[in-house]
C-alpha cells in the first residue's frame, strides 16, 4: 500500500495524510476522530471508485463521484451500502485534508518528474487540478476539472503572497524528488506525476502518485511551455536511449 511505502521515508512521512485499511471499525473511528474521510481502492487511480463520507449530527453523507449523494440515519445502513460498493475489494479510508477550494471547487497539485535523456529526473511541469462541479475528486477528466498555473490557483483559494507561493513551488518540488527517489529503491520509471493536496492554511497532503502519468493535463493555456517541455523531454529520452 501506498501509505506503508512511503511512511519509511522520512522526508515523505510528515506529508502523508491519516490512512488505515477500510473496515466497519477504522471507518467508525475515522468518521469519528475527522468528521469526513475518503474511501478509496488500494489498486486504483484517476479517482476511480472514490467515495467520500462525513458524519454530522447523528446522519452520514456517502458522495459517490457522478451519483446523488447519499443520506443515512445510521452507521450499520452507511456501512451496508459501502460493502455493497466495495465488494470484497481491498479499500482504504483516508482522512479528509480539507482542500482549499476555488469558488467551492477543492483542487490539487501535480507535480511532474521525468527523467532525461541521461537517467536524471527533473520537475518539467506543476499545475493546480480543480474539481469539476459537485465533485469529489479532482481528476480532471473525470469530474469535467479545469487546470490553472500553481500562482493563479494559491492567489485565487488562499490569497497567498508572491514570496509564499515560492516557497509551496521549492516544498513541493523538493516532495517530488523523494518520492521519485524513493520510487526508485523499488522500482525504475521513466516518469511520475505526485497528486499534492494543500489545505486552507497551505499545508501539504501527499495524495497519490501515478507511474503513468498524462501529458495532455498540461495541455492547456496557462501550463503550454509546460507542455512543450515534457513533451521535448520524453523525446529527447526515447531519441537518447539508442
Amino acid at each position: 500500500m501506498l501509505y506503508r511505502m512511503f511512511q519509511k521515508n522520512a522526508h515523505c512521512r510528515p506529508y502523508l495524510p491519516h490512512t488505515k485499511v477500510l473496515s466497519a471499525s477504522t471507518l467508525r473511528e475515522m468518521l469519528s476522530t475527522y468528521g469526513s474521510v475518503y474511501v478509496k481502492p488500494v489498486a486504483g487511480s484517476r479517482g476511480r471508485g472514490v467515495m467520500r463520507i462525513a458524519s454530522r449530527d447523528d446522519l452520514y453523507q456517502l458522495h459517490i463521484e457522478n451519483h446523488p449523494e447519499k443520506t443515512f440515519a445510521s452507521f450499520t445502513r452507511l456501512f451496508r451500502a459501502v460493502s455493497a460498493i466495495t465488494a470484497g475489494k481491498r479499500y482504504i479510508v483516508q482522512r479528509d485534508a480539507q482542500l482549499a477550494r476555488i469558488k467551492g471547487r477543492p483542487f490539487d497539485v501535480r507535480v511532474m518528474l521525468q527523467k532525461n535523456e541521461h537517467g536524471a529526473y527533473q520537475c518539467t511541469g506543476i499545475c493546480a487540478k480543480v474539481a469539476g462541479p459537485h465533485s469529489a475528486v479532482t481528476n480532471v477528466a473525470r469530474s469535467r476539472g479545469y487546470v490553472l498555473a500553481l500562482e493563479t490557483a494559491l492567489d485565487r483559494a488562499l490569497g497567498m503572497p508572491t514570496d509564499r507561493q515560492e516557497e509551496l513551488r521549492k516544498e513541493l518540488v523538493a516532495l517530488g524528488f523523494a518520492a521519485a527517489r524513493h520510487m526508485e529503491s523499488y522500482q525504475s520509471y521513466a516518469e511520475i506525476g505526485l497528486d499534492v493536496g494543500i489545505d486552507k492554511t497551505g499545508k501539504l497532503h501527499f495524495l497519490e502518485i501515478n507511474t503513468g502519468p498524462s501529458h495532455a493535463l498540461f495541455h492547456h493555456k496557462e501550463t503550454a511551455a509546460m507542455y512543450k517541455t515534457i513533451q521535448q523531454v520524453a523525446r529527447n529520452r526515447v531519441g537518447g536511449s539508442g
